[in-house]
């Protein structure tokens, strides 16, 4: 009976070691690092940094959701700084997944290595996905320019610096520069009344669809009749 007590009295030990074992776990400090370690252990589920990004946008799309989700995490101090610095991951990821959407054509989406004037939708397309890209990197360097001005030990500690910044705008501005010269180059040399006669002149050689029917086609409907023949969505 007497060993029987001591098994009791060791068990309810045991017993309050492990609660407070616990206890001591779930009272470590949710501070500023505590946040980034959150932030880096998703950018490492998508095989990413706080400089690079995921291979898809699948994985990017992913990647958001979970940002988004930290969100909501309440710090015991640096809430400022990690929600800020969430919010350019946010915009940096932004932008990289429009820059990926505007490269789906490939080389048809540019005119940097030649292009005929059929191309100008997919042209036009690609400029307008790249310049959103663009604008968006913009606001995710002016943001970040911030972060490093007002919290510089947060900044370091997260791996930001100038250097970051300075790159990143570097990065978007060359986007910015070749949609710019892509759309003033389709634009000029590729106006939709002439390209929308190359569509008709296409469509009449295949001889699918009516003259009637071709003669009041406009240019918004000729180039989805065009792309469908292509089997570009």
């Amino acid at each position: 009976m007497v060993e029987s007590g001591k098994m009791k009295f060791s068990a309810v030990k045991l017993t309050a070691l492990v609660i407070f074992l616990l206890a001591a776990g779930c009272s470590q400090a949710q501070d500023f690092g505590y946040g980034m370690s959150r932030i880096n252990s998703v950018n490492s589920k998508y095989n990413a940094t706080m400089e690079t990004y995921p291979d898809s946008v699948n994985d990017i799309n992913l990647m958001l959701d979970k940002l988004k989700e930290l969100k909501s995490l309440k710090l015991s101090s640096g809430q400022g700084p990690f929600g800020y610095i969430i919010d350019y991951r946010i915009l940096n990821l932004e932008a990289e997944k429009l820059f990926i959407d505007g490269q789906k054509y490939g080389g048809s989406g540019t005119t940097k290595d030649g292009f005929g004037c059929k191309q100008r939708p997919l042209i036009i397309e690609s400029v307008s996905l790249r310049n959103s890209s663009a604008l968006k990197g913009f606001e995710a360097v002016e943001l970040l320019n911030m972060i490093i001005l007002k919290y510089p030990e947060e900044s370091k500690s997260a791996g930001l610096s100038q250097k970051n910044a300075l790159f990143l705008n570097a990065t978007y501005y060359r986007v910015y520069e070749e949609a710019r010269k892509d759309s003033g180059t389709i634009n000029s040399l590729c106006k939709e009344a002439r390209v929308l006669e190359l569509y008709k002149g296409e469509f009449r050689k295949s001889k699918i669809l009516s003259e009637d029917y071709i003669n009041n086609l406009d240019y918004g409907e000729a180039v989805k009749i065009w792309k469908e023949s292509r089997g570009i969505e």
